[in-house]
C-alpha cells in the first residue's frame, strides 16, 4: 500500500489554444507581462498553459474586452 499523498498536475492546454491565446494578446511587452501577472493572481497559472480552459475560450472569444478589463484593473491611472 502506497501511504504517499498524490499530487495532482494542474490540467495544461492544448499547444495549439496556448500559441492562439499569445496570438491575441501578445505583441506588446507591458500587456503580456500583465496577463501573466494577472492570470498567476487569479487562477494560479504559471503560463498560458494553465489558464482554466473555461477561461481559455472566454478571453479567445473577446481578447479586446479582456486586455481592456485587465488594463482597468492593473493601471486605473490610465485611461482606456
Amino acid at each position: 500500500m502506497n501511504l504517499e499523498p498524490r499530487t495532482s498536475k494542474p490540467a495544461r492546454l492544448p499547444v495549439a489554444t496556448v500559441l492562439h491565446l499569445d496570438r491575441v494578446l501578445g505583441g506588446d511587452p507591458v500587456t503580456e507581462g500583465l496577463v501573466i501577472d494577472y492570470i498567476g493572481e487569479r487562477w494560479g497559472a504559471a503560463s498560458l498553459f494553465y489558464v482554466p480552459p473555461d477561461k481559455a475560450a472566454k478571453i479567445l472569444r473577446g481578447p479586446a474586452d479582456f486586455i481592456r478589463g485587465l488594463k482597468r484593473r492593473k493601471q486605473p491611472e490610465l485611461v482606456f
